[in-house]
């Protein structure tokens, strides 16, 4: 789809959201006056809950002065609600003015009727290259050889004007450059290079002589994603740089979001989705633990005050379940009650968000958290070398699954691999070059697998693929298919070129009367051990 009917399906979109939102304020308003005529108590707190969202809605939808009248009743309303009964009676006719005067507000603004415009989002960097910019011939040589082997594109560069000419024409996902080159120039002197980097949105590595706390401090100022001390770690160089494109490539992240305001809640799934960022939007709150379970988001986008449960609620429900205890909680609300922020957080949330929020400043935001939790989660989750899920943490991913393909009577399939005749390749050409292997492999693993699936470190050189809705027959095939593409490999070591292959075992939940998941871990691992004693390189 061109960029231009993109823009002009978005427009249409949030178009359509305004009108749906100032079609529905005529009702809204209407309802607003028939509890003012009554007032008792529950009158009182229905119409506190409706000035909040609106509070929070109609700066969203463009109408910022109609949100300060909306804001003002629910303030009012409040403190009529902790008054004495007699003094609440007093201060009624202040609050049902108020309200008037909204009423005619909301009929002035919706006959001006203004345009409903979309605010402008930055187009995430889409492309695959990467270019290197450093002074050393052997080691691009050496780096182009293995980000050849992972099918990513590369440039070389040998000084930073060239860079900054080819700048004008063409921008890499990622440019990984040296601190100094032998001329003495310096990256951080590079004003324009570094402007333009910003500007096409590339991320950047950076590779320094020595470890020093000011030129990191420097890098930090550029926004680098890594900062790299002679000699190169090459495997922990590649693994990052895999993961940054496959992050830029095939997702910003997954949120699921929870707002009683139907309209406001497409609204901000369809700013996040422009975005690149894919989102949720929860029916039922009494289902939100099973819609957690099956999305599993990055984050929770989450209003605080709803009618039947207050976010805060929710959001200690949610932490007494261990698989969600690391899941961020973002409240987005109109409250401006810093006390009241605090006090929701203390029952499970991470970080408060005020409404309204226009939408460059959600995506923003937004990003900025799912930056922070995914660098977190993958910390705390993820092997160090291969960049894939810890040994717990890839069987904790096929227990949950397991329990989920029970639930919805869906097929999963988990596959054991191990790198053939790996003890051979340390003995004969070190453990660097072992662990650029088991990179690769790891690479590979994360380039062919679904969003869906997860892929994990068992030990050593043996991994493990947890992947649902996926049958045997499936299973099997993705199995050889990655085989055939790890066979293709050619690794250089002692001026000698190999290639290595693996065996692997697959257990489906189709296939078999298991009762638990680590009954189909350990058909997987016997079906592997079947493979190594078949003469290896095959999937049993």
């Amino acid at each position: 789809m061109s960029n231009s009917k993109t823009k002009t399906d978005l427009s249409a979109a949030f178009a359509t959201l305004r009108r749906r939102f100032e079609q529905s304020l005529p009702e809204r308003l209407a309802r607003m006056l028939q509890l003012m005529e009554s007032a008792t108590a529950d009158d009182l707190s229905e119409l506190i809950a409706e000035a909040h969202k609106l509070a929070g809605a109609c700066g969203t939808f463009g109408h910022a002065g109609l949100g300060s009248n909306a804001r003002y009743i629910e303030q009012l309303a409040k403190e009529i609600q902790t008054k004495p009964a007699d003094e609440g009676l007093q201060a009624l006719p202040g609050l049902q003015q108020a309200v008037l005067e909204f009423d005619i507000a909301v009929d002035r603004a919706l006959q001006e009727a203004p345009k409903a415009e979309l605010e402008g989002t930055a187009q995430l960097h889409q492309s695959d290259t990467v270019w290197l910019l450093l002074p050393e011939q052997k080691l691009s040589t050496e780096l182009v050889s293995q980000l050849h082997a992972f099918g990513h594109k590369v440039e070389c560069f040998s000084d930073y004007d060239s860079c900054v000419v080819r700048l004008q024409d063409a921008a890499p996902a990622v440019l990984f450059a040296a601190n100094k080159l032998p001329d003495g120039a310096s990256l951080f002197e590079q004003t324009l290079l570094l402007q333009q980097l910003k500007k096409q949105q590339s991320r950047l590595l950076v590779l320094s002589d020595s470890d020093d706390f000011d030129l990191r401090i420097k890098a930090s100022q550029h926004q680098a994603d890594a900062f790299f001390v002679s000699p190169l770690d090459v495997p922990n160089m590649i693994s990052t740089i895999s993961e940054l494109l496959e992050y830029g490539n095939k997702r910003a992240g997954r949120v699921f979001i929870v707002d009683d305001d139907r309209l406001l809640a497409q609204h901000y799934a369809l700013v996040l989705n422009a975005a690149g960022i894919e989102t949720h939007i929860v029916e039922n709150v009494r289902s939100i633990v099973n819609e957690l379970m099956r999305f599993q988001p990055d984050l929770l986008l989450m209003d605080m005050y709803m009618p039947d449960y207050s976010g805060a609620e929710l959001a200690g429900l949610i932490r007494q379940y261990k698989s969600l205890k690391r899941l961020p909680i973002v409240f987005l609300s109109s409250e401006i009650n810093k006390a009241l922020q605090l006090s929701a957080m203390a029952q499970g949330a991470d970080d408060f968000i005020t409404k309204p929020i226009g939408d460059t400043q959600l995506v923003q935001a937004v990003k900025n958290r799912l930056k922070r939790s995914l660098q977190l989660k993958n910390l705390i989750e993820k092997d160090s070398l291969t960049a894939l899920i810890k040994h717990s943490s890839i069987k904790e991913a096929a227990e949950l699954e397991f329990v989920r393909s029970q639930r919805y009577k869906k097929p999963f399939s988990i596959v054991m691999l191990d790198i053939d005749l790996f003890k051979a390749v340390n003995d004969s050409y070190g453990h660097g070059t072992g662990d650029i292997v088991i990179t690769a492999l790891a690479t590979l693993l994360r380039k062919r697998i679904r969003k869906t699936d997860r892929a994990g470190r068992y030990g050593g050189e043996e991994f493990m693929l947890v992947l649902p809705e996926c049958s045997r027959v499936q299973a099997v095939e993705l199995a050889e298919q990655i085989l055939q593409a790890f066979r293709q490999l050619h690794f250089t070591a002692a001026d000698k070129l190999f290639s290595c292959t693996y065996s692997a075992g697959v257990a489906a939940s189709d296939d078999g009367d298991f009762s638990n998941a680590e009954q189909m871990i350990e058909a997987a691992d016997a079906a592997l051990y079947k493979a190594k004693r078949a003469g290896r390189n095959r999937v049993c």
